[in-house]
């Protein structure tokens, strides 16, 4: 293993395995952006060296270091091989957003790891937020997460904390990955089934089958597809702020002193987790175990612990089994990287390719580096 595979999430590892076992192989566009203006912006060197050091075929696009940023402004575009990029992600972001960020106050990393713990109550809660952070700190902020009684984290690095090693889902990028070699021979195969049969056949069977279900906005046509297939035991929910879930567009009164803001709503709410649950439940699928991932801080995991309660005493059935966050320290600047077109070597062309609702932003001030 690489040594920057040590920090990298668990799932990128394995997407990269699943590729090449596969020989899927793609040519990719990245977009990279911040949800914050930036007014001088850092990191992006770093990034940039890191990449071309691990994939030097790649052509990288990037604004310099110093600048002003607006919030959702690209601040880099990476073109290269799939292979080549896609475990490469986290550390790439963690230089950027841990720049971005700066000096870290850990004891408030505790505090918050410690409050998600507590409201989250029975329900175990694994630590994602590697990206967010220098891949120096990931050692600390492991180790403060399993203090605070946090069940695992996604890195390599940070899991020896637990005596284990990184655990995760599947990402967009190798769902992306596989939707395209499946464009490129002319197959309507849905991608989100086909990419858990592949996770299946590759990966160990010791590791737990939870499939990413939110990159179409088919939240709870996907499970069920995939489900039916019998090829998970769970799904991950991580729809995007700019989408509401599917069949989360209800507004369902529980009678609780619950914010609105996490009752309904763009991207991961109770109203989507609750329309998707009732649906398995509905046609006998509750085996099938819920991850809830986004933005899940002491507030938001406290708001879906008080649903979870009216939902179990409703349906006999929890509401969601599994938290994922990263969101364990306040005011963190939080860099995100998304596959936004590939090239077709059939049509010798770029095709717009993306998740639904993050699509690719225009940028004239980026040059290649």
């Amino acid at each position: 293993m690489k040594d920057y595979q040590q920090h990298t999430d668990k799932y990128f590892l394995r997407s990269k395995l699943i590729l090449e076992k596969e020989n899927i192989n793609p040519i990719v566009r990245y977009q990279v952006f911040t949800r914050k203006d930036i007014d001088c912006l850092s990191g992006v060197d770093e990034a940039m060296y890191f990449i071309k050091k691990h994939a030097p075929e790649a052509k990288v696009y990037a604004l310099e270091d110093g600048r002003y940023v607006a919030s959702c402004e690209p601040v880099m575009k990476i073109e290269g091989r799939v292979q080549d990029l896609i475990d490469l992600e986290t550390v790439y972001l963690g230089f950027i957003s841990g720049e971005l960020t700066g000096e870290l106050h850990f004891p408030a990393i505790y505090h918050n790891a410690y409050g998600i713990v507590k409201a989250a109550r029975d329900k175990p809660v694994f630590y994602f937020g590697a990206r967010h952070f220098a891949p120096e700190d990931d050692r600390m902020i492991t180790h403060l997460c399993h203090e605070a009684g946090f069940a695992g984290c996604s890195t390599d690095n940070g899991a020896t904390h637990w005596d284990s090693e990184g655990i995760g889902t599947v990402p967009h990028a190798l769902i992306l990955s596989v939707y395209a070699e499946l464009l490129e021979r002319g197959l309507k195969d849905n991608p989100t089934v086909e990419t858990a049969k592949l996770f299946n056949s590759h990966i160990s069977k010791r590791i737990m089958r939870t499939m990413l279900i939110d990159t179409f906005n088919r939240e709870i046509d996907d499970t069920i597809e995939c489900a039916k297939a019998g090829v998970i035991d769970g799904v991950r929910i991580d729809t995007c702020g700019e989408n509401h879930s599917q069949g989360g567009d209800f507004w369902k009164n529980l009678d609780k002193d619950i914010p609105e803001k996490y009752l309904f709503g763009r991207g991961v709410t109770i109203n989507s987790v609750w329309a998707l649950k009732l649906k398995l439940h509905e046609i006998g699928l509750d085996n099938i175990k819920i991850t809830v991932s986004s933005g899940f801080n002491p507030d938001k995991t406290a708001a879906f612990v008080k649903a979870d309660e009216v939902f179990q005493e409703k349906y006999k059935t929890p509401l969601f089994d599994i938290i994922g966050t990263g969101s364990v320290y306040p005011g963190v600047v939080m860099a995100t990287s998304d596959i936004v077109a590939y090239y077709s070597e059939k049509d010798k062309k770029w095709i717009e390719h993306h998740k639904v609702g993050r699509g690719e932003n225009p940028s004239k001030r980026l040059k290649l580096v």
